[in-house]
């Protein structure tokens, strides 16, 4: 009886399980264009996360990426794990709205400086049931093009926690959040208040500043620890602040006599990536150059890398 030989079934790629979990939902969120080259440059990023020994340090983190608007918007982290607590919605809210011709995979998210910016759906509330503080948060951002900022978070001048703020601008030529100078604003609003400012002239590439206490935080641009001047703060993160942290924009309050009233300060930039969470693994330089090399080697693997 003649038998036939069989043919091996090729498997396909194995990719890192969140990795598969970012992929399902940005396909329920309408996501498309999600390519097997994108899913293996998500993957690895993953992997490098948890090799780096940082994944529980981040309370959201979207990598921009995808076929179309709504899979950029999808975060692929939305806690400090898969299976626990999950912060905020499965997909950024656009506000403007941000049109289809200000995203591409190859360059990330043109925000105009005008009307367009992207919600995280988070506040500073939400940071302090995520765990973090004044004294322990970290933000960033992938800036590719810049011609002003703020870049990410809020700020609180007329509201009921007046004076907080966590607040990212990764180098600008206006002092929405500090004078003419990339800034991480932790913990106050005033100028000359809760900043870490860089000691180096602004460039393109991964933003990464964090505080770790009133006097102490770093500030990393492209890997590199270009730490400045560092000033206190009074505030303090509370479960109740509803002050909203945006993506491309920083909300902000301000009171004309009659109470506070949403002013949003919008950046003017293209974006490729940001994070925002507690500092957890990134407080030491292994984490951080961790942090660094995964982002880079994502850009990179998108040919959009500076």
């Amino acid at each position: 009886m003649n038998q036939r030989l069989m043919r091996p079934v090729a498997s396909g790629p194995t990719y890192h399980p969140e990795a598969l979990t970012w992929r399902t939902a940005a396909l329920a969120n309408g996501g498309t264009g999600i390519t097997a080259s994108t899913m293996q440059a998500v993957s690895d990023f993953c992997a490098a996360i948890d090799a780096a020994g940082i994944r529980s340090a981040f309370l959201r983190l979207n990598l921009v990426c995808g076929g179309n608007l709504a899979a950029a918007r999808t975060p692929l982290y939305r806690g400090a794990s898969a299976t626990g607590t999950q912060y905020g919605p499965v997909i950024d809210v656009n506000v403007g709205p941000l049109a289809e011709e200000d995203y591409t995979q190859a360059t990330g998210v043109y925000f105009n400086g005008l009307s367009k910016y992207i919600d995280t759906g988070l506040t500073i509330g939400s940071l302090y049931s995520f765990g973090a503080g004044a004294s322990d948060t970290h933000a960033s951002v992938y800036l590719r093009t810049n011609d002003f900022g703020p870049h990410f978070g809020g700020q609180d001048y007329a509201g009921a926690y007046s004076n907080n703020a966590v607040a990212l601008d990764a180098g600008s030529s206006g002092g929405f959040i500090a004078d003419y100078a990339p800034v991480l604003r932790i913990g106050n609003v005033n100028y000359g208040e809760g900043e870490i400012f860089t000691a180096a002239a602004h460039a393109l590439g991964h933003h990464l500043a964090m505080r770790s206490s009133d006097s102490a935080g770093v500030y990393l641009q492209a890997g590199t620890d270009v730490t400045g001047t560092i000033t206190g703060y009074t505030a303090a993160f509370a479960s109740g602040d509803s002050t909203p942290l945006y993506f491309g924009a920083t909300w902000s309050s301000t009171d004309n006599g009659s109470g506070p009233e949403p002013n949003p300060f919008l950046g003017r930039a293209t974006l490729a990536a940001y994070s925002v969470g507690r500092i957890q693994g990134l407080s030491d330089s292994a984490g951080r150059v961790g942090f660094y090399n995964a982002m880079q080697a994502f850009q990179a693997a998108l040919g959009r890398d500076v």
